[in-house]
């Protein structure tokens, strides 16, 4: 089925401003899209201003100068309607350093109403039609793609203009209605505030030290070869010394192609080891020195191919910074996802390569927070006390299960406990929890099933009510089809369908419904926080930007002669904000300030 077509009528504005400023007067919601030369406001330019009021819409060239306007969009008192905010206010933010206050963004909020549908659409596209029965050809988008003359515009061009702007009003009325049914707009408030943090975030980008970072990048090549080889004579030492040699004289780049499952497969059988499949967990059972050598060459391999030179060439040339692509709901949780490239992945080595002369980086992070709300959730009163008596809850909660005093604790217990306490709230097995608690252990020193179960019997009698609280949460999700965090994100859930895997279906429900109010909270906390730092350095005038956000840590290149006073504001910004939800349990923010990317 076709959607219409739908014309707009509109007024083109190459000198005079005043009839778009009266306009302003008449209305107190607006629609507003930007047409641009390209994605990075760094190396592309504003072609287009489409301002859309109910009944009038008006496409701006920039050469008619839009200082008189910009006020307009500081002002909160209009609402401003946007398709992907933080495209539109990055590129005004870099032109005309001018924010844009009360947003209402249709792709975010279409984000937060289909958070069930993980393939669903949310471009302007999809929702003119799924909203408003309206196609529209995007096509005439790529017409304006590296445009030279900025002067002359078809009438496709300036009708594919106003019709971005002007659609947005029948999608805003929708999805709005659908917010509040849904007890969401709180949530979506958020979002919309936090639209031109993330922007900003984009704009300033990471700071890279470029040679740091390449001889990193050299240490990692030659421990790959040394796996890659060490392969080789894992798997043909058998054989003799000088067959081995052959091999790998012959074929020195593939004598076993380790990225065959097919070649692999036979390796392992050629030292006795059969195996039906060659995935990481499959890998990961087998005691041999080939297997830990292979999982070793693997993870050396995923870092060079994210991190090595692909990476710096994403390094812009006007800056020399990354701006890497976040989208902040980039899962179902609420939690952000970043791409092109991946900072949030970023291992400790290249880490420290994040640094800029004249400035410091500072990092905080909160400690345990989900295992913090997990006990306000549940109020587990044996867990809430892990976390009010002392610094490691880890330590506390081994000396609660293992009934010891807490200065007693082996540093085995504490790492029982810390496992188990990370993987409680995900929903983890004896089985899995087996397997992490057996990973670093010798061959005789394995835990078996029967040892892990009575461990996990252990915590979750020592933790009995934030054990029922996981269970109750799951069983509720599932049956009213949503979870729902102390802020009131919602995640929906799709009921399955009676099947073969329809109680693995159910199952899965239920674990993503006890883990999303714990692991949503924490990203609106963090989002709480990035918006109240923000907000501050702004307000005091710091030398200050937010550059990097991984879950519940965030970053700030701050000046060096600022950087202390920033660490006791980022501390407090990020407290205040955990505290508007945790009533109970205590917070902790760890801060650290150096010349590099790093935790204290």
């Amino acid at each position: 089925v076709w959607g219409r077509q739908l014309m707009t009528t509109y007024t083109y504005v190459d000198t005079n401003l005043d009839a778009v400023i009266q306009a302003f007067s008449r209305y107190s919601v607006v629609g507003f899209d930007i047409e641009t030369t390209g994605l990075n406001p760094l190396d592309s330019r504003i072609t287009l201003v489409q301002i859309a009021f109910p009944g009038e819409t008006y496409v701006i060239n920039p050469s008619a100068g839009l200082e008189a306007i910009q006020p307009f969009f500081r002002d909160p008192k209009w609402l401003k309607l946007i398709q992907n905010a933080k495209f539109d206010t990055k590129f005004f933010r870099h032109y005309f350093g001018t924010d844009v206050h009360n947003i209402f963004d249709t792709k975010l909020a279409e984000h937060l109403l289909t958070s069930d549908e993980s393939f669903a659409s949310t471009s302007l596209k999809s929702l003119a039609f799924k909203y408003l029965n309206v196609t529209i050809d995007k096509s005439v988008r790529e017409s304006f793609i590296n445009m030279k003359s900025m002067t002359v515009f078809s009438e496709e061009q300036l009708q594919y203009a106003a019709k971005d702007a002007e659609i947005l009003f029948g999608i805003y009325e929708q999805q709005k209605k659908l917010l509040e049914e849904k007890d969401l707009m709180n949530v979506a408030e958020l979002e919309f505030e936090l639209a031109p943090v993330v922007a900003n975030m984009e704009l300033v980008g990471v700071p890279i030290d470029t040679n740091k970072w390449s001889r990193k990048i050299e240490d990692y090549r030659t421990e790959h070869e040394a796996s890659r080889l060490e392969m080789h004579r894992l798997i043909f030492d058998e054989f003799g010394h000088d067959t081995m040699t052959e091999q790998i004289g012959m074929f020195s780049r593939d004598g076993i192609n380790l990225n065959s499952p097919k070649q692999l497969k036979s390796a392992f059988q050629k030292i006795g080891i059969d195996i039906e499949a060659t995935n990481e967990r499959e890998i990961s059972l087998i005691n041999h020195p080939a297997a830990k050598e292979l999982l070793n060459y693997r993870k050396l391999q995923k870092i060079l191919s994210s991190y090595g030179i692909s990476f710096l060439e994403k390094i812009h040339p006007f800056d020399g910074r990354i701006h890497a692509d976040y989208q902040q709901l980039g899962t179902a949780t609420g939690r952000f996802s970043c791409k092109d490239p991946n900072l949030q992945q970023m291992p400790d080595e290249f880490r420290q390569c994040v640094s800029a002369e004249g400035y410091k980086v500072v990092t905080a992070d909160y400690a345990n927070i989900e295992l913090r709300i997990l006990a306000e959730l549940s109020g587990d009163k044996s867990f809430v006390q892990a976390f009010s008596t002392g610094d490691d809850p880890h330590k506390s909660t081994a000396a609660i299960m293992f009934n010891i005093p807490i200065e007693n604790v082996s540093k085995e217990q504490r790492f029982v406990a810390k496992t188990i306490n990370f993987g409680i709230a995900y929903g983890m097995g004896p089985n899995k929890l087996m397997d992490m608690l057996n990973k670093d252990r010798g061959p005789k020193n394995q835990l078996t099933f029967g040892q892990v179960n009575s461990i996990m019997k252990r915590y979750k009698t020592t933790y009995a009510k934030a054990n029922e609280w996981l269970q109750d949460a799951g069983n509720l999700a599932y049956r009213r089809g949503y979870s729902e965090t102390m802020y009131g994100r919602k995640r929906f859930y799709n009921r399955p369908q009676p099947g073969p895997d329809f109680e693995m279906q159910v199952a899965s429900i239920k674990r993503q419904g006890a883990n999303s109010p714990i692991q949503g909270t924490n990203a609106d906390i963090t989002k709480l926080a990035m918006l109240s730092l923000q907000h501050d350095l702004q307000n005091y005038g710091y030398q200050a930007n937010i550059i990097l956000q991984v879950h519940d840590e965030i970053v700030v290149l701050a000046h060096n002669r600022e950087a202390e006073s920033i660490k006791e504001l980022i501390d407090e910004s990020m407290l205040r904000s955990a505290q508007q939800l945790l009533k109970t349990v205590p917070v902790k923010v760890d801060v650290f300030v150096g010349d590099i990317w790093q935790k204290g």
